[in-house]
């Protein structure tokens, strides 16, 4: 399900800052930016203040942007040159177009601009000379989905007017789907798509994707650098998470969870609830996106086993449905799938619900009183229950011709502009860790996403996950019925996992 929101005033500003930086006239400039001697227009120097971003750097947040930003894509990149207020500057190599996002220009003290490079910094610069190779290719055409696509093409017509780059970017729902029906249609595929860490096996195993093992992902956070690798190759860049998180009504949950509350706590509460009428708690009891968190708080080691198959009837697994049955028993949860769920949590019939972190700026924009907290540590165990992190990333598929642009809008992307205004604008998860430090404070939800992130799992790029999922989705509703009891279920699940991953006996002892 695609989640759209229009564009906050940030976006919009920063089309009307370009709009303008260009009107300007060439004495407006910041300073000169050659490209293989001849000189580049870039935006003004109000346009640029403008367009800047916070960026760490020793002991400090200063504000600026990346020079890679205000050039073209470029193929290579052997000299830059930079020259300021104390002499000049000179950096060679024969990767420095794959280095260049991580120099910046960041606003002076004196007034002007400086140069932030990764060792050294050029103050009070008056011309910036970059010799290389541009690349000359073809339209690039992005596939977008999921929430934020008005912020993410905004974010791409950014790059485009900076770098003059061509770029298309199309809202497509179901990328995977679309890639592999295009795919074997033999019709034009995109260069870039976004794709999440499930799909990753059906289109390696069709051959649609490149590897992406060159890109530099050191800046990335680490449970993201797994998201996207199968077979010993990475195949998407990630860019963003979410999160799973209960999310409350404050009328009738009017003091906060803590970070490390129990599930103690959460019965508790729960009780309260019900002894006053209402109810407690409610989630999607049907699929296993939500029981998977539960079955790990009570010891599940794991999402995936070695083999790549996801384990049904461990003791984790059926401590959890244990617990889940309990709780619809003493009328504290009641089962609903999204929809529903969310209609009577808006309308305040329900008084806690589980939920991504997609779905704040979505509660935010029908105007619910709600407040969000982290799943509850187990209190039989001592583990918290580990909410699913979810990635998303952009992948390049085989038959791109557009190869280097799409490299250098990957770096881009995964750079700390981008994911410090993306993640703040949509309460997103960034994929960069330095934009955890830059969004550190920003807003109310950082604490409880970072503490979700801390205690989470990936989901797993594996074949085993979806075939979980499709086995669970079945089972739990005959667990849910009365209709079969829980450990016959489940072993019905392994059986049946087991022979669509054509394996006896694979998989982790219980």
């Amino acid at each position: 399900m695609t989640r759209s929101n229009p564009p906050g005033p940030g976006f919009r500003t920063v089309v009307l800052s370009l709009g303008l930086a260009f009107a300007l006239h060439a004495s407006a400039w910041a300073f000169d930016l050659r490209l293989n001697g001849s000189s580049k227009t870039i935006p003004s120097d109000a346009a640029l203040r403008a367009l800047s971003y916070s960026i760490p750097s020793k002991n400090s947040m200063e504000r600026g942007l990346a020079i890679s930003e205000l050039l073209p894509p470029l193929v290579e990149a052997w000299r830059i040159e930079c020259a300021g207020s104390a002499g000049a500057k000179i950096w060679t190599g024969d990767n420095l177009a794959d280095r260049l996002s991580g120099f910046y220009i960041v606003e002076s003290s004196s007034g002007g601009w400086d140069l932030l490079a990764p060792d050294a910094r050029v103050a009070s610069i008056s011309s910036v000379s970059i010799s290389g190779d541009r690349a000359s290719e073809r339209e690039l055409e992005i596939w977008l989905s999921w929430e934020g696509v008005p912020e993410l093409k905004a974010e791409i017509q950014r790059w485009a007017t900076l770098s003059g780059a061509k770029v298309r970017a199309v809202d497509v729902p179901d990328t995977r789907s679309k890639l592999l029906a295009v795919q074997r249609g033999g019709g034009r595929t995109p260069d870039l798509l976004m794709i999440q860490s499930d799909n990753v096996p059906d289109l390696v195993a069709a051959q649609a994707l490149q590897p992406l093992d060159r890109i530099d992902v050191s800046h990335i956070v680490e449970n993201g650098a797994t998201a996207f690798s199968a077979e010993g190759r990475r195949w998407a860049i990630p860019f963003y998470f979410d999160a799973q998180l209960v999310f409350y009504d404050r009328k009738q949950v009017p003091v906060p969870p803590a970070l490390t509350w129990t599930t103690d706590d959460l019965e508790a509460m729960a009780a309260r609830i019900s002894r006053s009428g209402g109810t407690p708690i409610s989630w999607n009891v049907y699929s296993a996106y939500w029981l998977l968190p539960i079955a790990m708080g009570f010891g599940k080691p794991s999402i995936a086993d070695a083999d790549g198959g996801v384990r049904p009837d461990d003791r984790g697994t059926r401590q959890a449905i244990s617990w889940i049955l309990s709780m619809i028993d003493r009328g504290y949860l009641e089962p609903l799938e999204r929809d529903a769920m969310v209609a009577r949590f808006a309308s305040g019939k329900i008084a806690m619900i589980l939920s991504g972190s997609y779905s704040i700026p979505e509660f935010e924009r029908i105007g619910l009183d709600f407040g969000v907290a982290p799943y509850p540590v187990v209190s039989s165990t001592g583990k918290p229950m580990a909410p699913l992190l979810d990635f998303k990333g952009f992948a390049m598929t085989r038959s791109t011709q557009s190869p280097v642009t799409a490299r250098r809008f990957l770096e881009h992307l995964s750079g700390i502009g981008v994911q410090q205004r993306f993640s703040t604008a949509l309460s997103k998860l960034p994929a960069n860790s330095d934009a955890w430090e830059v969004t550190e404070g920003d807003g109310p939800y950082h604490a409880i996403l970072a503490r979700s992130a801390e205690i989470g799992a990936v989901i797993p790029p594996s074949s085993g996950y979806s075939t979980y999922k499709n086995t669970m989705w079945k089972i739990l509703r005959f667990i849910l019925a009365g209709s079969m009891k829980p450990d016959a279920a489940l072993a019905e699940a392994r059986r049946l996992i087991d022979a669509n991953l054509g394996t006896i006996s694979g998989g982790s002892k219980p």
